[in-house]
């Protein structure tokens, strides 16, 4: 019992040096004041003044500066805005891109957790193919306009999705050194991974520009343009909730110039940090 208390305690520590890491990257200020007072806590552990205990507080240190290395910027927008052509460009520039689209899509692979959780959860529908692999573009249909199902999907996919995002974050942020990881996710404020986020771009176009863009690359028609543009959040509110709007109304050539400028913009808040004044990244150099 008292080893299980102490693990939790340990682990208690660690989560919450984690998460100051994290949370004090929004002022430098915050960070210098939290590595001062461990100092402190340290100095006075050394000549007795302080009671033992007091170093279970430092535990938490080292989760504090790996938390500081991780610095999330979400990049969201509406079906057929553009989103995918900027996050090439960020790719570009050197910035690592951590795409959940790509993440849901390898979760479903056959064998993985995922795989035989949609298989239980949608065993009275025909959605697995000859090869056994699932029919992703059957499980599509089954879930759009049907909240129950999507629910479904949700549930048996949303947990192994989280946790790729994250050890992809942490393997660019802390193990690679990078000052700044793009996450690269359609439903960012739907799913609620905004929270990871410092700052969120979205990516925005007319609607009859998104329905034209539609059409020609999914082959449908305009009703059913609509319908997935309805479906979704909407963009004026995403918008709203979002730190930086990159207009892509226009041609290819001025999102990449917004995205060269909100790219030197995103490297010079992010290194102005005393944490991570030195890094590995090749981005914008």
């Amino acid at each position: 019992m008292a080893l299980a208390v102490k693990a939790l305690s340990l682990a208690g520590w660690s989560v919450w040096g984690l998460s100051l890491g994290i949370f004090c990257d929004k002022s430098s200020t915050l960070s210098l004041k939290f590595l001062a007072s461990c100092a402190a806590t340290v100095s006075a552990i050394l000549v007795g003044t302080q009671p033992p205990a007091s170093f279970l507080a430092m535990i938490c240190m080292p989760f504090f500066f790996i938390g500081s290395r991780i610095r999330v910027v979400g990049l969201t927008g509406g079906i057929a805005s553009g989103k995918s052509s900027v996050s090439h460009r960020f790719r570009q520039l050197g910035f690592p891109v951590v795409d959940a689209d790509a993440i849901a899509h390898s979760i479903l692979e056959k064998g993985t957790p995922s795989y035989h959780q949609v298989i239980r959860a949608f065993r009275e529908y025909d959605i697995v193919d000859a090869a056994g692999n699932i029919n992703r573009a059957e499980l599509r249909k089954l879930v759009f306009g049907n909240r129950e199902l999507n629910k479904k999907l949700k549930q048996c996919t949303h947990t192994s999705i989280a946790f790729e995002m994250l050890r992809q974050i942490c393997v660019q942020s802390v193990l690679k050194g990078q000052p700044v990881v793009i996450l690269d996710a359609p439903l960012l404020f739907e799913s609620k991974a905004n929270i990871l986020c410092k700052e969120v771009i979205c990516v925005y176009c007319e609607e009859n520009v998104q329905i034209s863009r539609l059409s020609k690359r999914d082959s449908v028609t305009v009703e059913e343009c609509k319908k997935a543009i309805s479906s979704q959040m909407p963009v004026a509110k995403k918008k709203q909730m979002s730190d930086i709007c990159i207009d892509n109304g226009g041609s290819l050539e001025q999102l990449e110039r917004q995205v060269d400028e909100i790219g030197k913009i995103l490297m010079k808040k992010s290194l102005a940090h005393p944490l991570r004044m030195f890094h590995t990244t090749s981005a914008l150099r």
